[in-house]
């Protein structure tokens, strides 16, 4: 089974209801002022709820007035960011130090942000912000300007990575009980070694693999490219090419995400009249069905030879994500169309909605996919291995 690099492990506890005047708050605010508040913070004991005069109104220690240059789907970005330092306000107000644990961002529109590690938080190097004003405008994400809002921002910790902006913050919470203090180190027992015989490391053998087609057109994929056929996940056609311009059916993408997730093939039982248990792809078609990666076109028709659409890839992506759990079922359900920057997001059929929009949010489709999805489109070769080696490989 397949084994994902990165599992989070966590179980915090998400307190989110509205607290009360004997909460800890830094100044009150008119009732008639939208929800009252711009971020409320739940830390250990200590119960914050921040207006934007009191993240004003923090002494200078507390502020952070610094450019923040982040990635998104137009490209590289930067924005000239006012507010105050998450750590800080952690370390001063809770005496949040350190520890094993996380930190969950609510977004007022519901929309999923993952969990933030604490060391990532409290590094000085990634600069956590909560920004109350972006190149000198105040905030207003949810055209109502009575609610008050900020923007969390981080600095770039890998070079092109998505997701350093979260937006609509309006809850930070971290659990306590997740604190971990530094354990106490006692003085070992030294004993005497034992000589053993030296044994000498296992080495993997390494698989070069250099295609002599992949051209100026499709440099964007050649580093996918490289990295799925060293693994053996793709196959050139032969003669060092990989024709990256052909189109895979969806035989051949079955294939793919079966290794992908190292699955063992499973006999074919004849669920389809369009493949033939003596087809060189029936026990991937077998598998691929079985486990749910991917569905027929119909009850009984599979259509294994017709070339596959960027949306049905996009489903059988984002099926095989949930099963190699670098996401859970639920949090995928949560993204939305309406959340992805495509100009036609309206055209992308709803069975494979969520999964086109939680794929977007990786930075599955860079380079391939920038206005617009075209969901119908067939995609070749060198675009379905970027969005492979985005999702399941890239570091």
């Amino acid at each position: 089974m397949y084994k994902r690099r990165l599992k989070l492990a966590t179980a915090i506890l998400v307190l989110v209801m509205v607290l009360l005047s004997q909460s800890a708050v830094f100044a009150q605010n008119d009732a008639g002022s939208g929800k009252g508040y711009a971020v409320k913070v739940y830390a250990g004991e200590e119960n914050l709820e921040l207006s934007l005069e009191d993240l004003k109104s923090l002494p200078a220690e507390y502020q952070i007035e610094d450019e923040y240059i982040y990635n998104s789907k137009g490209g590289v970005k930067s924005a000239k960011v006012k507010g105050v330092s998450l750590a800080y306000l952690l370390k001063e107000k809770a005496g949040i130090n350190a520890g094993v644990t996380e930190l969950i961002f609510k977004a007022s529109d519901g929309y999923p942000i993952d969990p933030q590690p604490l060391e990532d938080v409290l590094s000085e190097d990634l600069k956590y912000v909560l920004a109350y004003e972006i190149d000198g405008e105040l905030i207003d994400n949810d055209g109502d300007p009575s609610n008050e809002e900020i923007v969390v921002y981080r600095k770039v910790k890998e070079e092109g990575e998505f997701g350093t902006v979260f937006k609509m913050v309006d809850t930070i919470t971290i659990d306590d009980e997740k604190i971990v203090e530094e354990p106490v180190v006692e003085e070992p027992v030294v004993e005497e070694p034992k000589e053993e015989p030296e044994e000498k490391p296992v080495e993997e053998p390494t698989v070069s693999v250099e295609f002599t087609d992949i051209t100026e057109e499709y440099e964007f994929a050649k580093t996918a490219i490289t990295k799925l056929a060293e693994l053996g996940i793709i196959n050139g056609v032969g003669d060092n090419k990989y024709a990256p311009e052909q189109e895979f059916t969806r035989a051949q993408f079955c294939k793919i995400m079966v290794e992908v997730l190292n699955y063992e093939l499973v006999e074919y039982e004849g669920n389809f009249a369009d493949v033939k248990a003596e087809d060189w792809f029936a026990s991937y078609v077998g598998t691929a069905f079985k486990t749910g990666l991917f569905k027929g076109r119909s009850d009984n028709i599979f259509a294994p030879n017709e070339v596959i659409t960027r949306q049905e890839l996009a489903t059988a992506v984002g099926r095989a994500a949930i099963q190699a759990e670098l996401v859970g079922e639920e949090k995928m359900a949560k993204f939305i169309m309406d959340k992805t920057p495509f100009e036609d997001k309206a055209s992308v059929a709803e069975w494979a909605a969520k999964e086109v929009a939680w794929l977007e949010a990786q930075g599955a489709f860079k380079g391939v996919a920038d206005e617009n999805f075209e969901p119908v489109k067939v995609v070749n070769r060198a675009e379905a291995a970027v969005i492979v080696y985005n999702t399941f490989f890239k570091e």
